[in-house]
């Protein structure tokens, strides 16, 4: 019996608000230095951002989106020297909003295709952003998991890196 599913970019697009609002507060409470700096109302569209491109790829199931924000948002962050760990946090409040609608709003049965779906997206781009960062101080080149496979469902590329 297949796993239940979910359309998960309808149902982040009738929550945004509430994912939105919950990320806004945490990332404020985390105090983050360049974030601070920025203001909320740039904070609040950098997240809502992220959010957009989370719904982008729910409802296309590709990950080229994810990769291509990373790979900007990195040079943009490196750029006005922001820290890696200021903009994990970002990403890491945006998943967690979406975590806690998820497991308040969804059945359980649909749990594990959601979270795994949005982990896998948000996980890619900040596995992303972690290479882009270290790449710039560093003068070799960085690896990451190939995490088509997992994406799309086709286990033909399991185990290679």
């Amino acid at each position: 019996m297949p796993e239940p599913t979910v359309d998960m970019a309808s149902f982040l697009i009738e929550r945004r608000t509430i994912v939105l609002a919950a990320a806004n507060e945490e990332i404020s409470r985390a105090h983050l230095e360049h974030y601070d700096e920025a203001g909320a109302s740039v904070t609040a569209d950098r997240l809502s951002a992220l959010l957009d491109l989370l719904i982008t790829c729910c409802r296309d199931h590709r990950l080229d989106a994810a990769r291509d924000y990373a790979d900007s948002l990195a040079a943009e962050r490196t750029g006005h020297g922001y820290p890696l760990n200021e903009v994990q946090t970002a990403a890491n409040v945006v998943e967690e909003a979406v975590w806690a609608t998820i497991t308040s709003d969804l059945s359980a049965e649909v749990h594990g295709y959601a979270l795994g779906l949005v982990s896998t997206i948000l996980g890619a781009v900040k596995d992303r952003l972690a290479c882009a960062y270290v790449a710039t101080v560093s003068s070799e080149p960085v690896r990451t998991l190939n995490l088509d496979y997992l994406f799309s469902g086709s286990d033909t590329a399991a185990g290679s890196a």
